[in-house]
C-alpha cells in the first residue's frame, strides 16, 4: 500500500475508534445521568419524611411539656395542714348535718393563665371547670361543692371563704384526658 492509503486507512480506523469510544461515554453519560436523577429523587423523599419526623417531634414534645407543666403544678396537699380536711368527699360537704349526695371538694391542680379553663382534683378523678364568677380558684385552692354533674354550679372556694360559680365541663377523668380538654379549650 501507498503511504496516502496506508494514512487513509490509519484516518478511518482512528475515526470509527473514536466514534465508538464517544459513543460508549454516551451511554455511560446518559446513565449517569439517570442515577443522578434517581438520587435526587431519593434525597427529595428523605427530606420531606425528615420534615414530617420534625413535626411529629415537634408535637411529642409540646405533649411533654404540657404534662410537665401539669406534674410540676400539681398540688400535693399537706395532709397535716389544718385545711385540709381527712373526711370523705362523700361526707364532706355538710347541710344541716346530712351529708348531700355526690359533694364533696377538689383541689386545684393545674391552671393555665389567660384561660378561663382549669382542671381539679378529687377522689374520683379530674374535673375540668371553667370560672363563671365570684371567687376565681387558684393552684392549689380547695373548692368544695358538686362535682359530679355536668353545668354551671355554686362552689365554695374554702382556701379563700370565697364564693365562686363554675361550669364543669367534665368530670371523673384521667390527667391526659382532663389535660386535653383544657388544651382544646384555652388553644
Amino acid at each position: 500500500m501507498k503511504k496516502p492509503q496506508l494514512l487513509m486507512v490509519g484516518l478511518v480506523i482512528g475515526l470509527v475508534t473514536l466514534s465508538i469510544f464517544l459513543g460508549v461515554d454516551k451511554k455511560k453519560i446518559s446513565s449517569q445521568k439517570n442515577e443522578i436523577s434517581d438520587l435526587e429523587e431519593k434525597v427529595e423523599t428523605l427530606e420531606k419524611k425528615v420534615s414530617n419526623l420534625e413535626d411529629e417531634k415537634d408535637d411529642l414534645e409540646k405533649k411533654v411539656a404540657d404534662l410537665t407543666e401539669v406534674n410540676n403544678h400539681s398540688y400535693q396537699p399537706n395532709l397535716s395542714s389544718p385545711n385540709y380536711q381527712t373526711t370523705s368527699p362523700e361526707t364532706f360537704y355538710q347541710n344541716n348535718g346530712q351529708a348531700i349526695s355526690g359533694s364533696g371538694f377538689a383541689i386545684v391542680v393545674y391552671k393555665p393563665s389567660s384561660c378561663d379553663y382549669f382542671i381539679l382534683e378529687n377522689s374520683s378523678g379530674y374535673i375540668v371547670a371553667e370560672w363563671m364568677g365570684g371567687n376565681d380558684p387558684d393552684l392549689g385552692d380547695k373548692v368544695s361543692g358538686n362535682f359530679n354533674s355536668f353545668g354551671t354550679k355554686d362552689f365554695f372556694n374554702q382556701s379563700r371563704d370565697r364564693d365562686c360559680r363554675l361550669w364543669i365541663d367534665d368530670y371523673m377523668l384521667s390527667k391526659e384526658s382532663a389535660l386535653e380538654k383544657v388544651r382544646e379549650q384555652c388553644n
